[in-house]
């Protein structure tokens, strides 16, 4: 039992050793800098079997620095069960690329997405399917062009020690349109439960694309908020 207490210290070694590691096998290479994925997600319970889910997300291609995009999405979710939610909504993207040390181009993106999610639990460990659809095109430009695909991600979770839990997920992103392999995300870290409705998780995040991979810290915060026992919930309902 002694080792439990160690385990969370152990994970964050083990993770701070690989970042180390492959940071200083890349020096100087822009191509495998760090950068950092930020991450806040909220869920607002308006009835019992509804919800609205918001998401933010801040990505850099450097550590805090050089903006990448900005990217929120909203909607609503539906429980078919305890165990299986159907969510649809809308999303906006704000990216930079940058083609040129001093040449950079900012485009916006909209996007319509839906998706269905299944968690099943066994010996305290977490397995969640989510399946989504995304259509995405580009706005305020003469050339909108349009890009649908399929995501499909596999999330495990398992608790370490007391409110400290191991977190991984790979997520395949396939095109229905043109090349059909978009990229694969992969994350591997720990996270820890600061309140009943508030958690925190941090660690290493890939996205790997055909002819490159890209190497950040993600860092996530997530939040739920239950209205339906807000007075004035209970009183808009009668």
């Amino acid at each position: 039992m002694e080792l439990i207490r160690f385990f969370p210290g152990l994970i964050c070694s083990i993770v701070f050793t690989l970042l180390l590691a492959q940071s200083s096998l890349a020096q100087n290479s822009e191509e495998n800098d760090y950068g950092s994925w930020l991450v806040l997600c909220g869920t607002a319970k308006i009835h019992e079997d509804w919800s609205i889910p918001a998401v933010g997300i801040i990505r850099h291609y450097h550590m805090l620095d050089k903006y990448g995009f900005f990217f929120f999405r909203t909607g609503a979710s539906y429980n078919v069960s305890k165990a299986s939610t159907f969510t649809g909504g809308a999303a906006i993207l704000n990216s930079n690329s940058y083609l040129e040390p001093n040449d950079v181009v900012n485009s916006n993106q909209f996007w319509l997405y839906g998706e269905y999610t299944l968690k099943t639990n066994f010996h305290k460990n977490s397995l969640a399917h989510r399946v989504r659809f995304e259509n995405r095109r580009l706005i305020h430009t003469e050339d909108p062009k349009v890009n649908n695909r399929i995501r499909y991600r596999l999330q495990y979770v398992r608790p370490i020690y007391k409110d400290v839990y191991f977190k991984a997920f790979d997520e395949l992103f396939l095109n229905l349109e043109g090349k059909t392999y978009g990229e694969n995300r992969v994350f591997i870290g720990v996270g820890k439960q600061l309140a009943p409705n508030l958690k925190a998780d941090i660690g290493y995040f890939n996205r790997r694309f055909k002819s490159y991979d890209e190497h950040m810290i993600r860092l996530s915060l997530n939040f739920t908020i239950d209205l339906t026992k807000n007075d004035l919930a209970l009183r808009s309902d009668q």
